[in-house]
């Protein structure tokens, strides 16, 4: 009996341990690239197609690294949309709807990950919000570096609703 409890412990380190969180699935909601960083930039890592299941392993910024059929890769954040009921809890991942000026366009954006009372709940890192206002110049200090690298003030008229302007004219 003794060395059955002897055996316990060490049996125990050899049974690999389970992840404490499951990973999140997605889907991918249009065909694209996923890439080997998480910049536009970035070099192709391979395709991915429209509806394809992925894992999410990382995310960082708009981008999310994903594992699918074996590869790796970052896609935007915005082209995953995740499986039913494989949000971490708390997390609604709602969309917000935005009208963008006279045009009557609408961009659509989402948080994910973040739930209205999260967002509600936000606080400033001061630190950081200090750091901010060190950099604040003067106009006069902004206006002399402007001169200096060239650049020069221009009044740009309002165009008047329904109109465009025409390249050329």
């Amino acid at each position: 009996m003794r060395a059955l409890f002897a055996l316990c412990p060490a049996a125990m380190l050899l049974v690999p341990l389970s992840p404490a969180v499951a990973a999140e699935k997605g889907l991918i909601i249009r065909a694209g690239e996923m890439v080997s960083e998480p910049f536009i930039d970035a070099a192709k890592a391979g395709p991915v197609t429209a509806n394809q299941p992925v894992t999410i392993v990382e995310k960082r910024g708009g981008w999310t690294n994903v594992e699918s059929g074996g590869r790796k890769g970052w896609v935007r954040t915005l082209n995953i949309r995740l499986e039913a009921g494989a949000r971490p809890a708390g997390s609604t991942g709602q969309v917000a709807s935005l009208r963008t000026g006279s045009s009557g366009r609408t961009v659509t954006t989402g948080v994910k990950g973040l739930d209205e009372n999260d967002i509600r709940n936000a606080t400033p890192d001061m630190a950081q919000v200090a750091q901010l206002s060190s950099l604040v110049v003067s106009p006069a200090e902004a206006q002399a570096n402007a001169a200096q690298s060239g650049l020069h003030e221009q009044q740009v008229a309002y165009l008047d609703k329904g109109k465009t302007k025409e390249k050329g004219k």
